[in-house]
């Protein structure tokens, strides 16, 4: 049973909305919302409560940021170091036998679609718990786009009769925008950009004819979770084609132009906000509390970094990621692809397992010594001394590398990220692999080529300066206050 909530003291804001934040549950889409959300706690904490609906794994992080924690709850709790030491898989196949592609229809609807009527129920306790405390309070929803359990709302699902419907929603897209276009085939196709009319003739065609076809089982599946919470019709379109955010009024897409193939059709209401990696707009570098990981080699780290650039040993930094966990997949090829005699005097590989306590011990592989190894560690804070970045993909891994002016090599498969890395490509900041799991000497190769061609560098420092002209923060709040003034109320599909 969730830890009963406290009951609060007289209301301070009586007339101040709420706000409610809700997330899909994987460490990769909670991270941005958490500083979001820290972000927001610190601006308007005088002015307004927040509350987030999340997994209990993740309770003490959420409570970090200083919002109230509200549990997700049965099969909307998930916890997503579980999930992948013990993915879910068809009775006659082995989850991670399967192809990638495979491997995110089932990640789709185990996280997505089949926790979507609790989720529902979940939010709709939220909205309770909110006018409880303060009847007299509006809430105002920052929704995750990949949190499905509140479409019910914009498909007519009546409330609880005791709940007002939310004031306003709030979009937040912390991965590359998964919303149809005529300029783009669906996501996860191995086709190049290409915006011209006869591209677009292609990327209707995989559109209509192929993603239609693979993606009708989780199509039917949206459809009928929402009439189980209540909705009296489904959706009516592809799945994956962005229902999930063009639903509300404004859409925030975390990142910045230049990393993103242009559109002739941005849905409305679409902005991009920045990046919450790196330095905040509103806080300079030089005010920045210096982070001393307590690993005993950081020191070194730091010397390097305070030596000459001509003598400074090269700085490689891989992640492994919190998805993929296994070291074998591109931490190890790293490690090994510069243990040899020449480079122990002059390169510095620092690897991330990516969870806390997590170690070597098990994977029979001794760390060269010219490597450094670190369970969980700040990516900020130690890309602020690398000269490449080296990672599988993920979106929030990408935008820590442009946050830092650091030119990448990625490898990765699965939801986004093949994507992302054919997007890294394409910017210019870096060189993909194309493969998640790749030999040592094609690591090394993508790594010395980002070493010996500047472009990448002066490609990845536009785009990090790109990045400091948003204030992501300043947007996210500007947008909150909006709403807030004008309670524009919730527009629901089909209605003017």
């Amino acid at each position: 049973m969730p830890t009963p909530i406290p009951t609060p003291n007289p209301d301070p804001n009586p007339t101040r909305p709420f706000i409610l934040v809700v997330c899909h549950a994987l460490t990769g889409h909670l991270a941005p919302l958490l500083r979001i959300t820290g972000a927001l706690h610190a601006q308007l904490t005088d002015s307004t409560t927040i509350f987030f609906l999340g997994p209990t794994a993740h309770r003490h992080r959420i409570e970090a940021t200083g919002a109230t924690f509200l549990p997700l709850l049965d099969d909307a709790d998930l916890d997503d170091r579980a999930y992948y030491a013990h993915p879910p898989h068809p009775a006659d196949q082995n989850y991670s036998s399967l192809h990638w592609s495979d491997r995110v229809l089932i990640d789709l609807r185990a996280q997505c679609l089949d926790p979507l009527p609790t989720q529902w129920t979940c939010f709709t306790s939220a909205l309770r718990t909110l006018h409880s405390r303060g009847p007299s309070r509006g809430v105002l929803v920052l929704a995750e786009a990949f949190f499905y359990g509140i479409l019910p709302l914009f498909h007519r699902a009546p409330l609880p009769p005791d709940i007002p419907s939310p004031i306003g929603t709030l979009c937040v897209s912390v991965t590359i925008p998964a919303i149809r276009s005529v300029d783009l085939p669906p996501a996860g196709y191995p086709f190049p950009y290409d915006g011209s009319p006869s591209g677009r003739t292609r990327n209707a065609r995989l559109w209509e004819r192929s993603w239609a076809r693979k993606a009708s089982s989780l199509t039917a599946l949206l459809d009928t979770q929402l009439r189980k919470a209540g909705a009296p019709s489904g959706v009516g379109e592809i799945f994956l084609s962005g229902a999930n955010y063009t639903c509300h009024e404004t859409i925030l897409q975390l990142g910045v132009p230049g990393f993103e193939y242009p559109r002739s059709d941005w849905p409305r209401g679409f902005h991009f906000a920045g990046l919450v990696q790196g330095t905040p707009r509103s806080q300079p570098q030089s005010q920045t509390p210096a982070i001393h990981p307590p690993f005993p080699w950081w020191a070194e780290l730091i010397a390097n970094s305070s030596l000459p650039p001509s003598e400074r040993k090269k700085v490689v930094v891989v992640a492994q990621g919190t998805v993929e966990i296994n070291p074998h997949d591109l931490l190890i090829p790293t490690m090994r692809a510069f243990s040899g005699p020449e480079h122990l005097d002059t390169v510095l590989v620092v690897a991330i397992l990516g969870w806390k306590d997590a170690d070597l011990a098990t994977y029979n592989f001794v760390v060269p010594g010219n490597s450094r190894v670190a369970d969980y560690l700040n990516y900020d804070a130690v890309l602020a001394h690398a000269d490449v970045w080296v990672h599988n993909a993920g979106f929030g891994a990408v935008n820590h590398g442009i946050a830092n002016g650091v030119p990448m090599v990625v490898a990765g498969e699965g939801m986004d990220k093949t994507d992302n890395a054919r997007r890294v490509a394409w910017s210019g900041i870096g060189v993909d692999l194309q493969c998640a799991k790749p030999s040592d000497e094609a690591v090394k190769d993508g790594i010395e080529r980002v070493l010996q061609d500047e472009q990448f560098t002066t490609r990845v420092q536009e785009l990090r300066r790109e990045s400091e002209e948003i204030d992501c923060f300043g947007i996210v709040q500007r947008e909150l206050l909006r709403i807030m003034d004008t309670r524009p109320g919730i527009k629901q599909r089909g209605q003017s």
